[in-house]
């Protein structure tokens, strides 16, 4: 089962995934305010989640305001890709230059690569490495439900930006038709923004792919 939010005023989109025995993880946690991370943790609550892990698909700010609250309020290990860490210690200079509140988590981050581990039964995501929007950007991809979570590599009729440190446009065209296009066509794509597609969709009507 999924719930989405979608959190600050960037509208980014984290993800609650769990299983039929209720356990789950909590996908890029971008809840700003208290009165959004509250509304994560009364959802958590009044569904009987037992929260596992936290996982990130790329280190901006966007998709890491709330993590601070999240980790310390389930206490849970975070995974993020290893070649990201100097994207997420940047989040706190980009969001003062927005003007936007940021309490950085400053715990252990492990390396999304090696998350098998502290997967629920039935969420043993497939860790797809698709860098260009960030060195570490990946997609989690649930082969047995055809369903992706794409942070910011694709959306519906756009692929991410590439104008941020890090950033290549052409790796990033490289890394979606190498991991991403070849997967079946309907394969339920889920972003870090907007509204979820599939990849036929992408492959028809994308312009930039």
């Amino acid at each position: 089962m999924i719930k989405v939010f979608y959190f600050n005023p960037l509208r980014e989109c984290t993800y609650v995934v769990w299983n039929d025995e209720r356990q789950g993880v909590i996908i890029d946690p971008g809840a700003i305010t208290v009165r959004e991370q509250q509304r994560l943790a009364d959802f958590v609550e009044a569904e009987g989640l037992q929260v596992k892990a936290i996982l990130l698909t790329h280190g901006h700010f966007d998709h890491v305001f709330g993590l601070k609250d999240a980790a310390a309020r389930w206490d849970v290990p975070v995974y993020m890709h290893h070649k990201d860490q100097s994207v997420f210690e940047g989040s706190v200079d980009f969001s003062k230059m927005l003007g936007l509140p940021y309490e950085p988590y400053e715990g252990p981050i492990l390396d999304i690569l090696r998350c098998a581990e502290a997967m629920p039964q039935g969420l043993e995501f497939e860790v797809l490495e698709t860098p260009g929007h960030t060195q570490g950007c990946v997609c989690l991809y649930l082969p047995q439900d055809k369903l992706m979570f794409c942070g910011d590599t694709i959306f519906c009729g756009s692929v991410g930006r590439t104008d941020h440190p890090g950033g290549d446009h052409y790796q990033m065209i490289e890394s979606i038709r190498r991991e991403i296009l070849p997967l079946p066509r309907e394969t339920r794509l889920l972003p870090g923004h907007g509204h979820e597609t599939t990849i036929g969709d992408e492959i028809d009507m994308n312009p930039f792919l």
